[in-house]
């Protein structure tokens, strides 16, 4: 699997400053005023606050455990809700309607087929000129962004690289060898046999470094 720290997949920071916690994490007037339209009870009030500002962060709704306790501290200090107001659903029917709810304001999809497709066809038509799978995943991410799709889990979109990744691979593998002539597909095997003499194969000769330009070294590069 593709490493997470690689690629755009947003995440939490680890070590956040009073500045970013201020500027990216404090909900305004109109946020507020969304979440108590939507629901009821300060629990539930805190828990759509810290994923609304969680998914505007990220692009996706990241488990309730997953949230920093630096974050949802500066929430609740600033939605003035008492210590003991605790971040957790009793029902994860909430939780769904919450995240319906905030999608709906921020006006973003669900990741879907249409996403899905969206990202295929990205992902299809960038695999011809890269070939790094977290490359490939931004390139997908990028895609999820721009048409205002939230970001399905990263497992999900390193499959989905691996998978079209594969497909277009074989295709120009395919095409290449379509182009080469029996005899010379021949010659490309014969590259392979290990010779009883030298105990390693022509490609192993093929493949060594260049050696300093001396007239013996070129000779021998000639050569092979």
């Amino acid at each position: 699997m593709t490493s997470i720290e690689r690629t755009a997949y947003p995440r939490f920071k680890r070590q956040l400053t009073a500045k970013e916690l201020t500027e990216i994490y404090t909900p305004n007037k109109n946020e507020i005023a969304f979440a108590y339209a939507t629901t009821k009870g300060e629990s539930n009030i805190l828990n759509l606050v810290c994923l609304l500002k969680s998914f505007q962060r990220l692009g996706y709704f990241p488990s309730l455990i997953d949230i920093p306790l630096k974050i949802v501290h500066h929430i609740r200090s600033n939605l003035k809700l008492t210590d003991d107001t605790v971040l957790g659903y009793e029902n994860r029917k909430t939780m769904y309607r919450h995240r319906t709810a905030i999608r709906e304001y921020l006006q973003v999809n669900q990741f879907n087929q249409t996403g899905l497709h969206l990202a295929i066809k990205a992902v299809n038509e960038s695999a011809t000129v890269m070939d790094n799978p977290a490359d490939l995943m931004n390139v997908a991410i990028a895609e999820l962004v721009k048409n205002r799709y939230e970001l399905p889990g990263f497992s999900t979109l390193n499959r989905l690289v691996r998978r079209v990744r594969n497909v277009v691979n074989q295709r120009l593998f395919s095409l290449v060898l379509s182009r080469i002539s029996s005899d010379y597909q021949e010659r490309l095997l014969d590259l392979l046999e290990r010779h009883p003499l030298e105990y390693q194969t022509s490609f192993n000769s093929l493949k060594q470094l260049p050696k300093s330009p001396t007239r013996n070294n070129i000779n021998d590069f000639i050569v092979h």
